[in-house]
């Protein structure tokens, strides 16, 4: 089962911090290796490097990949090496030395693909390598360590003939067992040595648990599985086609086997001690942005910890960055809730609910003055205005009537729409007409030219017709 992030437990963790026992998501640890200046990130809280576990504690179980399996073999890299080994095979037409050749470098780019398969999906790379990536100069050394595998097998084999066929049977059977968890270590070491070593093969095994066994069940069945195509089709083939068939479906299988190789190995990454690197493209950041979601993500995380003062200089450092930051600013009065700290919210509450009013998020404003008890005091009347807008918006009518009232007292610019909101307010939501016709009597003398006369009017005229009625 998937590990979840700390912070988030709906959310698969990405990274993980030994150290501290924790597991973070992507939004915790926002960003990719370039925006840490290739170091990678550190935990937020021992600030220890934090090892990326996303690629394995997503992988899906080995055994439901079937269909990614068959498929991952008819993407464009494995489609090129195919293409060339059925090309190659019409070159091989007899035992002359060009045949010879060209079957040696054919089953050298065959081996070097797969083996680069394994490597790369045992990272976490889930997209087929492209050809290219095989001319890296290591093909050679490598075919020439599948040589030597396969002569020193030969040559402890030989060896066994001495003790008796029951010997040679039982060696063959561990040596049939074992080929794949040889094949996985070279890939990953490129080492002869640890890929011959018993020791090590049988460790891997174990590490990899029972799922292994059935992968060597099914590599098997796989591997069989160009001898029956051709069977089937050999009749029904010109002779001509016959080497090229041959020869791309063994290396169809061969990818296929590799790619199963690669995703389990994938699947036990941290037991195994693969170092995986995020999807660099993908997860990269602006360094604005970058700066502004780490500030975020630090500051949750220390909020969940209940380390509020450093949350606090966290958030307060970002703030003096981007002092018109949206997130930001309602992190830090979030933070203020949290701690509890009445004095903060009573003297920066006002300032930070009139930022949100002057980016135009007047209803995050009011979202964060309900939510604060007692009620920060405002003075500014142009704050007043809004959040008593918003307020009426809410049907927060006493709360919004309070903010509204004696706005006349501080010389106002807009006061004829605060006054008109205020009638509005009165009639809509506190059933008093009779303070509305005042407002609105006051709105008419004092501000005959507004240019919300038509609105004083219509309401006027509402409040008659409701006074005739009655």
């Amino acid at each position: 089962m998937a590990e979840t992030c700390h912070y988030h437990t709906l959310v698969d963790a990405s990274w993980q911090c030994q150290p501290c026992q924790r597991q973070y998501c992507s939004a915790c640890i926002p960003g990719s290796s370039a925006n840490y200046h290739g170091q990678g990130p550190e935990c937020p809280l021992c600030h220890k490097p934090l090892t990326y576990i996303g690629a394995s504690n997503s992988a899906r179980p080995f055994w439901q990949m079937g269909l990614f399996y068959l498929t991952y073999a008819l993407k464009a890299g494995p489609l090129t090496v195919l293409a060339l080994t059925a090309g190659a095979s019409l070159l091989i037409t007899g035992p002359g030395l060009v045949a010879i050749v060209v079957l040696v470098a054919t089953i050298a780019l065959v081996t070097r693909y797969s083996l680069l398969v394994i490597e790369r999906l045992a990272g976490g790379q889930l997209a087929a390598p492209p050809f290219e990536d095989t001319l890296d100069g290591n093909s050679a050394a490598l075919f020439l360590k599948v040589i030597g595998m396969i002569l020193i097998a030969g040559f402890v084999g030989y060896k066994l003939v001495a003790l008796g066929s029951a010997a040679v049977q039982i060696y063959a059977l561990a040596l049939s067992l074992l080929t794949p968890a040889a094949m996985i270590v070279l890939a990953l070491e490129h080492s002869l040595r640890a890929a011959i070593n018993p020791l090590k093969l049988l460790q891997f095994t174990l590490i990899i648990g029972w799922p292994y066994w059935l992968l060597w069940l099914t590599i098997t069945t796989i591997s069989a599985a160009p001898g029956f195509l051709v069977a089937a089709t050999a009749a029904k083939l010109p002779l001509w086609a016959i080497g090229p068939v041959i020869a791309a479906s063994t290396t169809y299988f061969t990818i296929v086997t590799s790619a199963m190789m690669g995703y389990i190995c994938l699947s036990r990454q941290q037991q195994l001690g693969i170092h995986a690197d995020p999807d660099e493209d993908s997860t990269y950041l602006e360094e604005a942005a970058f700066k502004r979601a780490r500030i975020l993500a630090e500051a949750q995380i220390l909020m969940r910890e209940s380390d509020f003062k450093s949350a606090r200089q966290a958030l307060v450092e970002g703030l003096r960055r981007y002092p018109n930051d949206e997130a930001l600013n309602e992190r830090y009065y979030r933070l203020l809730l949290a701690a509890g700290d009445k004095k903060a919210l009573r003297e920066l509450g006002p300032h930070l609910l009139d930022t949100f009013v002057h980016i135009n998020r007047a209803h995050k404003a009011a979202e964060l003055f309900l939510a604060t008890e007692p009620a920060p005091p405002i003075q500014k009347p142009a704050l007043r205005h809004a959040l008593a807008q918003e307020l009426y918006q809410r049907h927060q009518y006493p709360l919004a009537a309070r903010l509204l009232n004696n706005l006349h007292r501080e010389n106002y610019a807009h006061l004829d729409a605060a006054y008109l909101l205020l009638a509005q307010i009165y009639m809509d939501g506190l059933n008093r007409e009779d303070l509305a016709r005042k407002l609105l009597q006051f709105v008419r003398e004092k501000f005959p030219h507004s240019p919300l006369r038509a609105q004083a009017e219509t309401l006027w005229q509402v409040l008659n017709s409701v006074q005739a009625s009655g």
